[in-house]
């Protein structure tokens, strides 16, 4: 009887751990679904504020190229909205750097024909991935070519995250 016990709980401390490991490494998705405001008063770019949360969600209506810009407390704004072909500059305004990345971390597979595993070869330039931690002050730009809501993260800090949805 005391083998069996003992065997019964190695299993469930083992199942705790393999839990454990599967969610800390699973990204925390936002919860935008309290959007409270909205602010029309910004023409071209518009604000919408998440009371809970202080999420900011920004709208693009124009071509010009959007700003997202990197703090100690994470992208500002968390979401963006934006037309098929925008173009969306990162900003590092953060003390320590950042890498922002397409999610799923570490991977960054979720943008097509996105990952990790291109930085550093000739796609490098087309990918969701600065591929690097951008110091305080620097910038990395990327275009999104392709439609749909495209989450993303700071490589470095994973439990940073956005959102880039393109319409």
């Amino acid at each position: 009887m005391e083998k069996r016990t003992v065997i019964i709980s190695l299993a469930v401390v083992v199942l705790a751990l393999v839990a454990i490991l599967y969610f800390a490494n699973k990204p925390a998705v936002p919860d935008n679904t309290d959007i409270l405001t909205f602010d029309d008063s910004f023409g071209v770019e518009d604000t919408v504020v998440s009371e809970d949360a202080g999420d900011e969600i920004a709208i693009s209506t124009d071509s010009e190229a959007k700003t997202i810009e990197v703090t100690s407390s994470g992208f500002s704004p968390s979401t963006l909205e934006v037309s098929k072909g925008a173009t969306v500059i990162f900003v590092n305004k953060g003390s320590s750097p950042s890498w922002p990345a397409s999610a799923i971390h570490p991977t960054h597979t979720v943008y097509p024909n996105s990952g990790l595993d291109k930085c550093g070869t000739s796609e490098e330039g087309e990918i969701f991935d600065a591929c690097r931690g951008l110091e305080e002050g620097e910038s990395w730009t990327f275009v999104f070519g392709e439609i749909g809501e495209w989450k993303y993260h700071d490589h470095l800090n994973s439990g940073n995250y956005g959102t880039v949805v393109v319409k």
